[in-house]
Parts: C-alpha cells; sequence; structure tokens
C-alpha cells in the first residue's frame, strides 16, 4: 500500500499530465446526495408496506406517508438497490463512503471509537484523520480526474481545519459543535448552562435564554443556520461564515432555510465547472432526516419543520412557497413553512434532486450527468444504532444516469455496500489505474450498472458497531444473516418490510447449505475482526 506522501505525488502527477487518458469533457458529471438517518422503509419505491409515524413508531397510515416523484423516476429509469449496506452509526458509514474501506483500515468503528495515531511532531492523537489512513478518498480521487469538486451540508469529519487533505475544491457545512465554535450571527443554538439542583447539566436555549429540558448541545441547521463556508469565492480567508457578502447579509433571517442556502452554493459551483469547461462532482451529505431542536416552535428531538413545497404533476415540477417568521422568541408565527415530521424531510430531499436535475438541465448537462442516492445508516428509533437484525446498517441506494447507457433497471437484489462507491467513482472518472496497489475492500458496481455483467462482484454484505458492551460485527449471505447482538437468521426468502427474519435457534435442524454458508461468513469476519488486535493507526 502507498504512503501518505507517495501517493500524494502520484496524484499530482495524474492532474498535472492527465493520465486519465479521456478526452476533455467527455467525463461524466456525478452528484452524489446522502440523506441522514433514514431506511429503505421511508422511500415510496421500495414498498415496504410500513413506514415511520412522526413518534418513530412504524405506521401504514397514509398521513406518514412521504410523496418522492423524483425518487420514483430515478427507481424505475434507473436502478435502486434493496440490498444496500452501511454500518448502524453515522461516523463509520461515512468513512466507508469516502474511502472504500473497512474500519480495520479508517479505524472509524464508531461515532465515539476511533483508532488514535502519532503526528509527524510525536503527538498523540485521539481521532486518526481519514486522509492519514486513506490518502486516496473520494475528494482526492475526483481531484485526480480533472473534476470541480465540493462537498455540502454535513461534515462530520472531526477536522474541518485541514478539509484541504480530503481533496475537494470548496465546501458549504453545517459545523458541529465539537468541530468549531458556532457562527456568531445566529442564536438558534442550545449551549450549557451550569448546572440544576439536582447536578445534572442544565441547558438553554439562547434564543429564548430559557432552559432547554431535554434538549442536547445542538445549533440549528434548518432556520437561522449556523454555515460555514470553506475556500469560498472571494472570501479572504479558507473558513468563513455564510453569510459573508453583503447580498446574503441583507436577506440572512429567521426564515433561511439550512438546505436552501447549500442549494444555492451548489448552483453557483455547478455553473462555474460548466464555464470553466470543467467536470463537477458534488458530495453531498444533507443533514435532513436528522432529528433535532425545533427553534421555531421549541420542540426537542423532533424532524424540524422545513419550506412548503407541492408537486405539480401538470407541469412535472415542484413548487415552493416562501418561508415567512414573524413574531419574538417562544412566540413565532410563520406562513410558507409546514408542522415538519420525517416525511417532510425526506420530502425535501427529493425536492433537492429534482432542483440538481433541472439545474443540469439549465447548463444542457444532464445527459451526461450520474446522479446517486442514498442514506448512512437506518430510520432513529428503528434502524439508527439498532442491533435488531439489519436494521442498522440496511439503507437505500439510488443511480440515475438518463443519458447515459445503463444496462440495468429498476429494483436490483444485488448486494452492494458503502464501500463500493469508490471504486464506482474511479471507474465513471475513468482513473482506475490510480487504485491499482491501493487497498480496498469495495467493489465497482460500474460494470454491473454500464455494462454487460449480469450480477455485481459482491455475494455478501458486512457491517459492524460498536456498543456499551463491545465491539460487534454483522453479515448477510444469499442464505443466513448474523446481527451485531450474534443471532443468525434465515434469509432466503426476502419478505415485504425486509424486516423480521426467522430466527435460527437450532442449526442441525436446518438445511446443509445453510450451516456451509454459515461457515464461509464466520471465515469473512474474523478476516475483519480487528478491533481489539489493530484498534489504532500504526504507519506501514
Amino acid at each position: 500500500m502507498r504512503g501518505g506522501l507517495g501517493l500524494f505525488v502520484v496524484l499530482c502527477w495524474a492532474v498535472l499530465s492527465g493520465v486519465d487518458g479521456a478526452s476533455k469533457g467527455s467525463k461524466p458529471n456525478i452528484i452524489i446526495l446522502i440523506g441522514d438517518d433514514l431506511s429503505p422503509r421511508e422511500f415510496p419505491s421500495y414498498d415496504t408496506g410500513v413506514w415511520s409515524s412522526d413518534d418513530e413508531e412504524a405506521t401504514s397510515s397514509k398521513k406518514y406517508r412521504a410523496r418522492t416523484p423524483m425518487l420514483d423516476k430515478m427507481a424505475k429509469k434507473g436502478v435502486f438497490f434493496d440490498r444496500y449496506w452501511s454500518t448502524p452509526i453515522c461516523a463509520s458509514s461515512r468513512a466507508m463512503m469516502m474511502t472504500g474501506r473497512y474500519a480495520s483500515i479508517t479505524k472509524w468503528w464508531h461515532n465515539f471509537d476511533y483508532g488514535s495515531w502519532v503526528d509527524e511532531n510525536g503527538e498523540i492523537g485521539d481521532i486518526v484523520p481519514l486522509w492519514i489512513t486513506s490518502p486516496l478518498g473520494i475528494g482526492q480521487l475526483a481531484t485526480a480526474a480533472g473534476y470541480g469538486t465540493l462537498w455540502g451540508g454535513r461534515a462530520g469529519m472531526k477536522d474541518v481545519d485541514n478539509l484541504e487533505k480530503f481533496g475537494f475544491d470548496q465546501g458549504v457545512f453545517v459545523p458541529a459543535p465539537q468541530e468549531v465554535p458556532p457562527s456568531p450571527l445566529s442564536d438558534f443554538q442550545i449551549v450549557g448552562g451550569g448546572e440544576n439542583k439536582n447536578g445534572s447539566k442544565r441547558l438553554i436555549n439562547l434564543d429564548t435564554g430559557k432552559s432547554a429540558a431535554g434538549a442536547r448541545a445542538h445549533r440549528s441547521f434548518t432556520w437561522l443556520p449556523h454555515i460555514l463556508l470553506f475556500n469560498a469565492p472571494g472570501a479572504d480567508e479558507e473558513l468563513v461564515y455564510y453569510p459573508n457578502t453583503a447580498k446574503t447579509k441583507e436577506t440572512y433571517n429567521k426564515g433561511t432555510f439550512g438546505p436552501d442556502v447549500d442549494m444555492a452554493v451548489t448552483k453557483r459551483f455547478m455553473r462555474k465547472c460548466k464555464e470553466d469547461g470543467k467536470p463537477f462532482f458534488l458530495y453531498a451529505t444533507s443533514r435532513l432526516g436528522h432529528k433535532a431542536f425545533d427553534f421555531l416552535n421549541e420542540k426537542v428531538d423532533t424532524w424540524p419543520p422545513t419550506p412548503k413545497i407541492r408537486w405539480d404533476s401538470k407541469k412535472n415540477k415542484y413548487i415552493k412557497a416562501k418561508p415567512v417568521v414573524k413574531g419574538r422568541p417562544g412566540s413565532y408565527k410563520t406562513s410558507g413553512i409546514n408542522n415538519g415530521g420525517i416525511r417532510r424531510h425526506v420530502e425535501y430531499l427529493d425536492y433537492t434532486l429534482w432542483q440538481l436535475v433541472e439545474k443540469c438541465k439549465k447548463l444542457g448537462v444532464l445527459d451526461n450527468t450520474v446522479i446517486i442516492f442514498a442514506t448512512d445508516n437506518g430510520t432513529k428509533g428503528y434502524g439508527k444504532a439498532v442491533e435488531i437484525m439489519q436494521r442498522g446498517p440496511h439503507v437505500p441506494l439510488f443511480v440515475y444516469a438518463p443519458g447515459l447507457k445503463m444496462t440495468k433497471q429498476g429494483r436490483s437484489h444485488e448486494f452492494a455496500s458503502s464501500v463500493d462507491l469508490l471504486p464506482t467513482l474511479a471507474d465513471l472518472m475513468g482513473v482506475s489505474h490510480l487504485l491499482d496497489g491501493y487497498k480496498l475492500h469495495g467493489q465497482s458496481l460500474y460494470p454491473y450498472l454500464f455494462g454487460d455483467a449480469k450480477k455485481h462482484t459482491r455475494d455478501y454484505n458486512y457491517s459492524y458497531q460498536t456498543r456499551p458492551m463491545g465491539h460487534f460485527q454483522l453479515i448477510r449471505g444469499s442464505k443466513v444473516m448474523r446481527d451485531s447482538a450474534e443471532r443468525w437468521y434465515d434469509v432466503r426468502e426476502e419478505n415485504r418490510e425486509m424486516d423480521n427474519y426467522p430466527n435460527i435457534w437450532k442449526w442441525e435442524r436446518v438445511p446443509q447449505e445453510l450451516r456451509d454458508e454459515r461457515d464461509r461468513l464466520q471465515r469473512i469476519l474474523k478476516k475483519f475482526d480487528l478491533h481489539d488486535t489493530e484498534h489504532d493507526y500504526v504507519p506501514s
């Protein structure tokens, strides 16, 4: 495996010499949109018959059913996978997406479980950066391929002071409290305010100045959002807070919706790439889908409201209302804003995809654009951090390329993993040779999606999570599956909900073929079971 410095030299040479071999303008634009904390059952295309209500309960009530005309179209004209896995929690799943590697290499085992490392000054760090363990991530790969690159939404990398080392030209982020200070322009945040009489930590809503009982430290990513810009055009510093221009400062108010700011920055980026004659790579890691504090209505742990949108089926377009917030803290009156809920977040993600498609049409590049939609882990209350069956790592994946020849369409039962994204991108970008000698766990979906391969080369799903009693691995084959509670299930027959599989309690009573697959999967688990023995990063 190449070292970080050697690989950096190779990548620079690749950009300067054009080793990809593709003619100018032939590379497809690539858009990846990642939703937050959403299982496949939240998306109508999967037709599970059950989804989540606003109080995290399973329901079949149409009241809570999202409408997603854009994703429905992507599912029909493109491909959507019903056996796509990541991990049950965000940090480890995002590491898999960005590196094509499992935690046995990245050392990102869980949200609160990272490998340590020793930096160039001999200092010990308790969270090893991904650009150290995996110097060829999706940002570096796209840069080497000659793409303009933008990382938008949620960074979640614990290392925003070194964003340039991830390989992206620009970024528009919601900074987490543990990463950088809050925006000085927004008081929509929850902060520590001493202790209560019983010794518990007191949390204050800065907007109202009152106690926010039951809340946790949080900054708004929806209304009056905290947004950090990386390499913003015209900015004097590498990292600046939005709003950063006279025009944006004039319009920034409590009716400013964070994802709309992300989209405005993204559209400018796409236009600039077209003007410069460069293909664009957009990695948009949205916060939509994640529960948070609703500052407009003072609600704890909810899916905050979004601007009202509706789909005009006759004109085949979304229509969005103008959001307006009036009143005073603790007593806001709004118009053009809904009541929130999980389906509103799903629908706004669909609206986001529609906006991206429309921008591609306007730029005349849709016929040479690949759009990928996925999420990081299962829905809160159903799948997020859950040990039961595949609820934690099982997530949706849609691939849509309206002007390119996709050889597959509709629903796919092939195994796929978030580590497969990086090698797939390498094939799409024409730089797969840069991965020669670079250890990956991912397998490219390109031959299956765009070639003659009848099946994807992956024949199992693998995942992992850390829980209070230890680190656990999950794995699924075509016949049996093991969850992170180390229970085994018979998965030979898929059910509509993609859940509630029959347990295997007595192996002597099941067919030999199931025992044989169990043994094969256990050998695979042993290969990746390095949490206790190789937890930290040691340079090779």
